[in-house]
C-alpha cells in the first residue's frame, strides 16, 4: 500500500474526498487479504501434511510456496501498513530497516512463485514417457531442489542490500523513502526485477503446464494406463495438475496487472500530470498492489474450490484434529 497524499485547494475538495475513500477501501481490503491469506495458508499446511499428500514431490513444492505466501503477507502487509499510516515510523526508519525490508519483500514473493514453477516442472516430468525423467519427480530430490531454490534466490537478489538507500522526499529532510540508487540500477530494478522477471517466470510455467495438459489429453501417458494399485496416485496427480493450472492462470492475471501498472508508471514518470490523472493513478496503484497481495492469498480458496480431493482431505484432517483436541466429542462427530 502506497499512501500518497494529494495536496488540494478549497476548490478540489471532491478530489480530496476521493483520495480518502481510496485509502479507506484499500486499508480494509488489504487487512482482509492478509487475514484470509494467512488463515488459508495454515489450512493448506494442515492439508498438505496429510498422509495422502506428504509423499508427493509436487505437494512438497506447493507446501514451500505456502510457507513463503504466509511470510510475505505478514511481513510485507504489516510493515507496509505501519509505514503508510504511522508517519513517525517512516520518518525514523534506519538504513538497515530500509535495505532488509526491501530485500525480503522482493525475495520472498519470488520464492513463492519459483516453487509454483518447480511444481509445474515436476508435473511435466511426472507425465513424461521416459522413466529417466519420471525419476526426477521424487520426494527426496524435491527437498534438495527446494534448498537449492532458496539458497540461489537469496544470493542472486543480495544486490538489493547494497544498492538501496534512504532518500529525502522534502526540503526539510524529515521524510525519507527507501529507493534504489539513481541511474542504471533504478532502470534495472524497474524493468527487470518488477516487470521482466515475473513475465519470464509465468511464461515458463505456462509453457510447461500446457505441454503437460496436451500430454495427458493426447497420449494419457502413464496416468491413463496404470494398474489398479496405482489408481490412487493417478487421481492425486490429476487433481494436482488441475490445481497448478488454475494457480498459474490466476497468478498471471493478478501479477501482470501489477507489473503492467509499474511499467506504465516508469515510462510516464517524467510527464506532467493534472490532479485528476494523479488521483486515477493513485487508485490503480493501490488496486494493483492489492491484486498482487491477492496472488499470495489465493492458494487455499483455489485449492478448496477446484479439487474435491483437497476438500475431502482437508475436512478429514479438521475432524481428526478436533477429535484430538476434544476427545469427549468424538461421538458427536461420528453421528
Amino acid at each position: 500500500m502506497i499512501n500518497i497524499k494529494i495536496k488540494t485547494n478549497n476548490n478540489d475538495e471532491d478530489i480530496e474526498n476521493i483520495n480518502k475513500i481510496i485509502n479507506s477501501i484499500t486499508l480494509c481490503v488489504s487487512f482482509l487479504t492478509i487475514i484470509i491469506g494467512t488463515l488459508g495458508g495454515l489450512c493448506n499446511i494442515i492439508t498438505f501434511t496429510s498422509k495422502e499428500f506428504r509423499s508427493n514431490s509436487c505437494v512438497t513444492y506447493l507446501f514451500c510456496s505456502t510457507i513463503f505466501d504466509i511470510i510475505y503477507l505478514l511481513l510485507s502487509g504489516t510493515t507496509r501498513f505501519l509505514l503508510d499510516y504511522f508517519p513517525s515510523i517512516r520518518n525514523d526508519q534506519s538504513i538497515l530497516f530500509c535495505k532488509f525490508r526491501t530485500y525480503f519483500v522482493i525475495v520472498i514473493p519470488k520464492l513463492s512463485v519459483y516453487f509454483i514453477m518447480a511444481a509445474t516442472i515436476d508435473r511435466y516430468l511426472s507425465t513424461s514417457s521416459s522413466k529417466k525423467y519420471r525419476n526426477l519427480s521424487g520426494i527426496k530430490l524435491a527437498w534438495r531442489i527446494s534448498m537449492i531454490i532458496i539458497t540461489v534466490s537469496l544470493i542472486i537478489n543480495s544486490h538489493i542490500l547494497f544498492f538501496y538507500e534512504l532518500q529525502s522526499q522534502n526540503n526539510n529532510n524529515n521524510i525519507y523513502q527507501c529507493v534504489p540508487y539513481r541511474g542504471f540500477y533504478t532502470i534495472f530494478v524497474s524493468i527487470y526485477v518488477f516487470v521482466l522477471n515475473p513475465l519470464i517466470t509465468y511464461i515458463i510455467m505456462l509453457i510447461y503446464i500446457l505441454i503437460t495438459l496436451i500430454r495427458l489429453r493426447t497420449l494419457r501417458c502413464r496416468l491413463g494406463f496404470v494398474n489398479n494399485s496405482r489408481k490412487k496416485y493417478r487421481i492425486i496427480d490429476r487433481h494436482l495438475i488441475i490445481l497448478i493450472f488454475v494457480h498459474v492462470g490466476l497468478g498471471m492475471l493478478l501479477t501482470f496487472f501489477r507489473t503492467g501498472f509499474l511499467a506504465y508508471s516508469f515510462w510516464t514518470n517524467n510527464m506532467k500530470k493534472n490532479i485528476w490523472r494523479i488521483t486515477i493513478e493513485l487508485f490503480f496503484d493501490k488496486f494493483s498492489l492489492i491484486s498482487f497481495y491477492m496472488n499470495f492469498a489465493k492458494s487455499f480458496p483455489v485449492n478448496i474450490l477446484t479439487s474435491s480431493l483437497f476438500r475431502r482431505i482437508f475436512y478429514q484432517r479438521i475432524i481428526n484434529l478436533f477429535r484430538k483436541i476434544c476427545p469427549s466429542r468424538k461421538g458427536m462427530l461420528n453421528k
